[in-house]
């Protein structure tokens, strides 16, 4: 999966993670089985139909987002002086955050855009490895291309929270201030740490202009309230 993601953070181009290449053998040739994708398809539209018809124009701005994570469910901020089992993960997904909005609006910092054309065969397990080994060294050159740009010429503004729930998961909220941006992603009990996922992005919000433009900010919520 990680090296997935890689590659279409790569492909992607000036969309960068907007963008999702999807994969495979083509249509699924058993009827059963692609009877049974289509009906979890469509239950999918239709939730996500009822989910828009919900929301509503309200939203805070990222920094109050912040201090409202801390005092509802006790975040802590990975990077800091209060050492957590998360800050190895910190520098890393700094870096990986600030390759993704390059990427979204100034590719240009990252010099020529480079395309990978896939196997033709993906059974050609050899040249499946090749494509993803070539993906992996352009996208650690683009990475090192982007630790070495100043703040003054792309700023950014990087907070990692983290939320710690013991036995029962863990949610990691990354934000960044100057480009109000915020990503969610858990790890445990789904029925404990999906609610606060919900919540936080609820909190975060939207405007009638997201809602009117459908912007990313507004697809990102409905994706996270759809499940």
């Amino acid at each position: 999966m990680s090296k997935v993601a890689r590659a279409v953070s790569v492909i992607g181009g000036a969309d960068g993670p907007t963008s999702v290449f999807l994969i495979g053998p083509g249509k699924e040739k058993n009827i059963f089985k692609r009877m049974k994708m289509e009906y979890g398809n469509w239950k999918y539209r239709r939730r996500r139909q009822a989910v828009e018809k919900t929301i509503k124009p309200g939203m805070h701005t990222v920094g109050d987002t912040i201090l409202y994570i801390k005092k509802q469910y006790g975040a802590v901020e990975a990077g800091k002086a209060d050492r957590t089992c998360h800050d190895h993960d910190y520098n890393e997904r700094k870096l990986d955050l600030k390759y993704s909005l390059i990427q979204r609006s100034r590719p240009e910092l990252l010099g020529e855009e480079k395309r990978f054309e896939p196997p033709r065969d993906f059974k050609d397990q050899q040249a499946v490895q090749e494509w993803m080994h070539q993906i992996d060294e352009w996208r650690e050159k683009c990475l090192k291309r982007v630790a070495e740009i100043p703040n003054d010429v792309f700023p950014t503004d990087y907070h990692m929270l983290v939320i710690e729930r013991g036995a029962q998961g863990s949610l990691q909220v990354e934000t960044d201030t100057v480009h109000s941006i915020i990503q969610v992603s858990y790890s445990g009990d789904k029925k404990i740490m999906e609610p606060i996922q919900k919540d936080i992005y609820l909190f975060y919000g939207v405007s009638k202009e997201d809602i009117d433009q459908k912007t990313d900010r507004y697809r990102s919520l409905v994706t996270v309230l759809c499940g």
